[in-house]
């Protein structure tokens, strides 16, 4: 009686099965690993979206609670498109700190100074910074518009060059994008605050 046996795999067959797997190993590898990009790409974008919001929950406080100087300055000391002054408890210790929010480059900044001497001045060359929120793409956009006692959140706002004492009311906006060459899209974190000392019809 004659008996079979199974035939071995040719080469061929055997460097055909090779590159099968090789193709499948490369495009699982290329998938996990832009799954993992778009994973902390995500991450990226969630954690600048709180960190802007974080920022704008302790620059209300601090708008809302502008005082005059120590030196009794207008409670506003500037205001501009990418950049505000005024006049704060920033640390809570009775004083008021000069306070300069200002936009650099893709960061939210802000610059502290704090009252000193007698009279009361406050130095620039004492200014400390810090960044509030990074990632920031408003290019010509401005990050703070301005707007009067007036304000019902239909009007335009005040127009540039701002006269501080005509301002009750800060609009902020900032648009987040942690990577603008990738996706998601930008994002537009706002608010406005009202300077309650300022206060009259707001």
């Amino acid at each position: 009686m004659k008996r079979y046996f199974p035939k071995g795999f040719t080469l061929l067959e055997v460097v055909i099965t090779a590159s099968i797997l090789a193709a499948v190993a490369t495009l699982a590898a290329t998938l996990a690993s832009t799954g993992f990009q778009n994973w902390d790409r995500n991450r990226e974008q969630v954690e600048s979206q709180e960190s802007a919001r974080t920022a704008l929950t302790r620059i209300s406080k601090l708008i809302r609670e502008a005082q005059p100087s120590d030196n009794g300055s207008y409670t506003i000391a500037a205001a501009a498109a990418q950049t505000i002054t005024f006049y704060a408890d920033a640390d809570n210790d009775g004083g008021h700190e000069q306070v300069r929010l200002f936009l650099q480059g893709t960061q939210l900044k802000m610059g502290i100074i704090k009252p000193a001497g007698s009279p009361v001045s406050y130095p620039v060359g004492n200014e400390t910074v810090q960044t509030l929120v990074s990632g920031i793409q408003n290019g010509g956009a401005p990050v703070f518009t301005y707007y009067d006692g007036n304000f019902t959140g239909t009007q335009a706002p005040l127009t540039l060059p701002i006269t501080i004492q005509n301002v009750r009311l800060v609009h902020i906006a900032l648009i987040i994008d942690a990577d603008p060459t990738k996706i998601p899209t930008a994002i537009t974190v706002e608010t406005n605050m009202a300077f309650r000392n300022l206060k009259d019809n707001l």
